[in-house]
């Protein structure tokens, strides 16, 4: 997939009252097996596509958002309580984190990467080629670094990648 082919991607809520739409190819979309994600997915890992918050618009409804936990903003349906989208804490409102269970057409995006490894259950084998991390770390895909600085950048405030990765800012 690349942007100038891609059809975007559309989704929303289990009683559809919330809809959105996804202008872009994702960031980059990864299996999280990080503890909070089993939480919150109330499964071994949650399938997320990172994107740039201005290429998520809400095309029907308005979310709720709360506070989950170390901060991360979290939105869902007002009415049936579906997650849509959530927002890590480190990288504040500019990235926004979209489950794949959401989407209409979800079988267009594979997992690139698995993070926090070290957390995965133990059943979980993450297929051959694909790259496999013990936290957080290099988001795996050329393009991936580059637009998330460009969004974070773009919002000021002082964060970087190396606040998601956890690894020292390439100078």
């Amino acid at each position: 997939m690349n942007d100038a082919t891609f059809i975007p991607l559309v989704g929303g809520c289990t009683c559809e009252k919330v809809r959105f739409r996804i202008d872009v190819e994702p960031i980059i979309t990864h299996c999280c097996h990080c503890y909070q994600c089993q939480k919150f997915s109330g499964s071994a890992f949650r399938v997320n596509s990172m994107i740039e918050a201005e290429h998520v618009v809400v095309t029907k409804g308005t979310p709720k958002s709360f506070e989950g936990k170390d901060n991360q903003k979290v939105m869902q349906c007002r009415d049936c309580g579906t997650t849509l989208w959530s927002y890590h804490a480190k990288l504040g409102e500019v990235i926004v984190f979209v489950g794949m269970g959401v989407l209409d057409a979800e079988h267009r995006l594979q997992p690139e990467a698995h993070y926090f490894a070290r957390s995965k259950q133990p059943w979980v084998v993450p297929p051959p080629g694909v790259p496999v991390f013990e936290e957080g770390g290099d988001p795996g895909k050329p393009t991936a670094g580059p637009r998330i600085m460009a969004a974070l950048a773009k919002a000021g405030g002082g964060r970087s990648i190396s606040d998601y990765t956890g690894e020292p800012a390439a100078s």
